[in-house]
């Protein structure tokens, strides 16, 4: 009896020092866990290259617009455009889409504004019957200017000026941005 119960002594006092290590262990395996994801969430959320990319002309030839037309660089020539990253089933994307749409209308015809998808073009249709969004639509299914600007998500926007060049990139435009924007457009008159 007194052989078991310093047995059951023994048992208690590893498995004490057991759970405490198997505790450390998983708390280390959290955070190391939490330090890589948190590392590749930043990553995922950056813009690599894009810095280099303003000041260049904006790459868009050959594209046909939602109307069938051909549509090139030289269509933004003699005006600011704005062009906008986008796809149908990203949440910021649609979130953002009463901020352009509100931009568009402020400025008439004096702005470009061109969305560019990845999608095809009969879900791009399907979706703008559910909700309007005023661009011009521009399909980009082989994806060439996501890959030349190496775009990790969505939605961005660039602003190009009047001789095509691209002067600014955004993220996603919520009120602080459109605040912002609202200026540009205003000053471009």
């Amino acid at each position: 009896m007194f052989f078991e119960y310093k047995k059951m002594i023994f048992m208690k006092i590893i498995l004490k020092k057991n759970r405490y290590f198997i505790m450390k262990t998983i708390t280390l395996l959290l955070i190391f866990f939490s330090v890589i994801f948190n590392a590749q969430k930043r990553q995922f959320w950056t813009y690599p290259d894009l810095e280099n990319k303003i000041g260049t002309h904006f790459p868009i030839e050959n594209y046909k617009n939602s109307e069938g037309k051909n549509f090139n660089s030289n269509d933004l020539k003699g005006k600011i455009s704005f062009i906008n990253f986008w796809s149908t089933h990203c949440e910021p994307c649609v979130e953002e889409l009463p901020y352009l749409n509100k931009l568009k209308e402020l400025s008439g015809e004096t702005i470009n504004f061109i969305a560019i998808t990845y999608d095809s073009k009969e879900k791009v249709n399907q979706f703008l019957t559910k909700k309007p969004f005023n661009f011009q639509h521009i399909t980009d299914s082989g994806q060439e200017l996501k890959s030349y600007f190496t775009l990790l998500r969505n939605p961005m926007t660039f602003m190009v000026d009047k001789n095509g060049n691209i002067q600014e990139i955004t993220g996603t435009i919520e009120e602080t941005k459109f605040e912002i924007l609202q200026k540009i457009v205003k000053e471009s008159f």
